[in-house]
Order: structure tokens, then sequence, then C-alpha cells
């Protein structure tokens, strides 16, 4: 019995280090990751479902019903799929890598590289692969903010809030909220973000990566410029549209010492949102030291995982000899 916990545990282990891998060194393109194909359905239902021109306790509970039924069956056609699978968590390990995504982090050092060679449209281009707000007006200023902002929220909320789920849920919880994730993105492309038909689905985002997000930041500030960051938090994150998002923005601005958010155009209307920072706009060069400072993240977060789970692995074996 004791020999078969510790075969399953060694063999999660190298699951989650093969995914890792395989989402650093194989990032999947756009036309052969399934999650491109989720998130083109969801753009579908929202275009088919939202009615702006209906009343807001409408939109509201077609928003609701929008996200949620095509989540659940989806998650529930998964989850009855994998129980044919002959090797189900080697399954799991295969929707970790579908739901990482890092090529955000390619296109940052495309956008810089772009920028510091004067081809702002080609960047604009690049950009609007990462962020739903419109770009064909942004300096090069505002296209270095905009990248540092979508690739922080990003690598935060696709990656690493999707690797806490699969570790302490499992994959099917990873996969749900990879989902949600998806959906909100395809749905911004159209709906404006003060829309009361996208509250539903963003308040239920809010709320599962309330505790995750605000632990994990929390974790990250204690080490990385802690009293910078918490004066951001205390003067910044909480006034912000989405206070998770502030905490995000608060971190990197504290400790790359730049301003970020601001406001942002979405279908032709601009929308007022809060600043994050008190010192100079991003310049390009600053894409690089936000990447610098991602590298730092990844591996203080790897590293944290490591002695969790050396600790986990002593006490099991204390216990049982």
């Amino acid at each position: 019995m004791l020999e078969t916990q510790q075969f399953e545990a060694f063999q999660s282990l190298i699951i989650f280090i093969c995914a890792l891998a395989a989402a650093h060194s194989f990032p999947l393109l756009n036309s052969y990751n399934p999650i491109i194909f989720f998130s083109l359905i969801f753009e579908r239902i929202g275009a088919r479902v939202f009615k702006p021109q209906r009343s807001a306790s409408f939109q509201k509970i077609a928003g609701a019903l929008g996200f949620f039924l095509p989540t659940f069956t989806i998650v529930l056609i998964v989850a009855l799929l994998s129980q044919f699978a002959f090797y189900p968590a080697w399954l799991g390990g295969l929707m970790l890598y579908f739901c990482l995504d890092t090529r955000v982090l390619q296109r940052a050092k495309r956008i810089a590289a772009l920028l510091q060679q004067k081809q702002k449209a080609t960047a604009r281009q690049l950009l609007a692969q990462n962020v739903v707000r419109e770009v064909n007006e942004l300096s090069s200023i505002g296209i270095a903010k905009a990248c540092i902002d979508s690739t922080a929220l990003r690598t935060v909320r696709h990656y690493y809030l999707v690797i806490f789920f699969y570790l302490l849920l499992g994959p099917l919880a990873a996969f749900s909220f990879k989902l949600l994730l998806v959906c909100d993105h395809a749905w911004r492309k159209r709906v404006p973000p003060n829309s009361a038909f996208i509250k539903p689905l963003q308040t239920a985002i809010f709320y599962i990566e309330f505790l995750p997000l605000r632990g994990f930041i929390l974790l990250l500030a204690l080490f990385l410029q802690g009293k910078k960051t918490f004066h951001y938090f205390k003067h910044y994150a909480r006034h912000c549209y989405q206070t998770n998002t502030g905490w995000i923005l608060s971190l990197f601005a504290a400790n790359l010492s730049i301003q970020l958010g601001g406001p942002c155009k979405y279908q032709g209307k601009r929308f007022a949102k809060m600043r994050v920072g008190a010192e100079r706009h991003p310049e390009p060069e600053d894409i690089k030291q936000c990447l610098t400072f991602l590298e730092r993240i990844k591996w203080f977060t790897f590293s944290l995982i490591a002695l969790i789970w050396l600790l986990d692995w002593f006490i099991d074996l204390y216990l049982n000899t």
C-alpha cells in the first residue's frame, strides 16, 4: 500500500514536470490548441446572447446562463471521457499542458524588439493578440504599458493560478478555471467592460481567484519590494476597477518602478481606469525588465513547490516508518 502511494506521488510529480517542460519548450500555436476552439464557442455564444438594448436584469440572467451552461457541459463531457482513459493521470497532465499560456512571454519579447526597431504598426498587431482593448492609436509608451499590463495579468492568471488549481484540486478544476478566463476574454471583444451582461462572469472569476491570487501576490510581496508593494496595495489596488487586478499591477509597478494601468478604449469608448504608481511611464526597455522579473517569480515559485513536495515526502516517510 505504501509503495503504491509513493509510486502515485512520484508519477504525479513526473507528469507535472513534463507538462511544465512541454509548455515552455513546445508551446502550442493557436491553430493547434484546443483551447482556441472553446474560445470560438464562447465568442459565438456571446454574439448570439448579448442584447445591449435589453434591460440590465435580463442581461445579467443571460450572461450567467451564457457562461455557466456551456462551461458545465464542456467540463462534464471531459470528466466522462476521462473515465475511459487508460492513463487518467497523464490525461490530466495533458490538460494542464493545454491550459498553460506561455506564448504571451514570447509575444512580449517580440514586441520589445519591434519597438526598439521603431516598428510600431507591427507591434500593435502583435499586442492585439493579448488584449481586447483598442491598440490602433497607442504610442510607443502606450504599447509598452499595455504589453506589460497584459503580460503580468495573463501570466499570473493563465499560468500560476492554473497551476495552483491543478495542484490543489486537480486537472478538472484547472480546466474549469481556464474556461472561465477564456470566456471572459472572448466576450470582452464585443461586450463593454461595464456591461451587465458580463458582470456575472466577472464576479464568478473574482471570487474563485480571490484567495489564491491574493495569497500568491502577498507571498511574492514579502520577498520582493515588500514595503513599497504594500504601500501600493493601500493607495492604488483597493481603488482599481477590479481589486484583484489592482493587486497584480501593484506588485509589478512597485518592483519595476513604473506606472501601470490607466484609461483604455473599448469598442470606440474611453473608460477611465485607475493608474497604479506615481513614477515614470514605461519605456520599451521596461518590457525586458518585466520578463526578467517574471523569470525571478518563476524560479521562486518552483523552488517553493519543490520545497513543499520534499517536506511532504519526508513527513510521509517519517510517519510510515
